[in-house]
């Protein structure tokens, strides 16, 4: 399949999380691969972490949402009420793609996702990353020193910029390249009709 959908995502968004899944079958269903991108919902997020954006009485109303999603989806989730700065998860990501192709990284990026919000694993942490990078082939000298030398910054930042000139007000993000972001978690049939409904009016009649 050469036709690419471009999918934004944090790996402590709970809705990429979930909604990767739905994503996947869209993509499917397009005979296209999706092909994740790094997007930060969160980059103030200090190094020891941060509560949740909710009021602390909304928390329980958010998780059980979070839960029913999950249980629909088909995966599983234990929601975390703290949010870790993601960034290094990010940048490894993208050593990843380096090394071994979008949908590697990808991969890696759903399995981060996963550690955090079934396992509530801090994975802002090199004894949480490094084990899960040494599943795609990356050693953790190669992680070590990618962060150390912050090799894949510029690499997040352009994947940042370009999400903000196609539109992406938050995450998940979803787009044919170079069209206009359709922003946020939606079935997989909703997803496909958006999707082809954008490639028909860029021109594209193979959607």
């Amino acid at each position: 399949m050469d036709r690419v959908i471009n999918m934004w995502s944090d790996v402590i968004c709970p809705f990429c999380y979930l909604g990767y899944v739905w994503a996947e079958d869209a993509a499917r269903d397009l005979q296209a691969t999706l092909r994740v991108l790094p997007f930060e919902v969160h980059p103030e997020t200090p190094p020891e972490g941060a509560p949740k954006p909710f009021p602390p009485a909304a928390w329980p109303q958010v998780r059980s949402r979070l839960v029913h999603l999950a249980q629909e989806v088909g995966v599983p989730i234990d929601p975390p009420s703290w949010n870790v700065n993601s960034r290094f998860a990010l940048e490894t990501a993208e050593l990843v793609r380096a090394k071994d192709g979008d949908t590697a990284a990808g991969a890696f990026h759903h399995d981060v996702s996963r550690a955090f919000f079934t396992q509530g694993a801090d994975i802002s942490t090199p004894d949480v990353i490094i084990p899960i990078a040494g599943g795609y082939g990356v050693s953790a000298s190669d992680v070590e020193a990618a962060w150390r030398e912050r090799r894949f910054r510029r690499a997040v930042d352009a994947s940042i910029h370009e999400a903000n000139m196609a539109g992406v007000s938050g995450a998940p993000a979803m787009a044919w390249p170079h069209q206009r972001a359709i922003v946020g978690m939606m079935r997989p049939e909703d997803l496909v009709e958006r999707l082809r409904d954008q490639a028909l009016a860029s021109g594209d009649v193979t959607a």
